[in-house]
């Protein structure tokens, strides 16, 4: 079986992140629905779904806060879409260093854990593999 490729996902953060793009809003990107929410301006979450729609189940879920450059995931469908979105924020944001966070729960398997320091809650978790 083939691995989805993700080609799109370089142009989604580009429109997600553009000045003048509403926080709050909803629409398809390349047969994907695609929903952002968020309070304020520095912040913003995003829900990519595998169809035009809600039913077809999600691809991923992560927010993004502008002010601290922390990428947070609550979850993705695999590590390759992940790692596509942690390089489309990084190819935008080149000189100013993007932090990565991971939902513990949701990205935990019996291949990976992460850990995580409870005393530097800057320092990103170590990933670890189970073998």
């Amino acid at each position: 079986m083939r691995q989805p490729r993700y080609n799109y996902i370089q142009k989604l953060i580009d429109r997600i992140t553009k000045f003048g793009q509403s926080n709050n809003d909803s629409f398809t990107y390349y047969g994907h629905l695609v929903e952002l929410q968020s309070g304020t301006s520095g912040y913003v979450s995003v829900t990519l779904y595998k169809t035009d729609d809600r039913y077809g189940g999600e691809l991923a879920d992560f927010s993004f806060d502008y002010w601290t450059l922390e990428l947070h995931f609550v979850r993705t469908v695999g590590k390759v879409l992940t790692e596509k979105i942690i390089s489309a924020f990084r190819y935008f944001y080149a000189p100013r260093k993007i932090r990565v966070s991971y939902d513990k729960n949701e990205y935990e398997d019996e291949d990976t854990t992460y850990e995580y320091d409870e005393t530097d809650w800057d320092k990103p978790p170590v990933k670890k593999l189970n073998k």
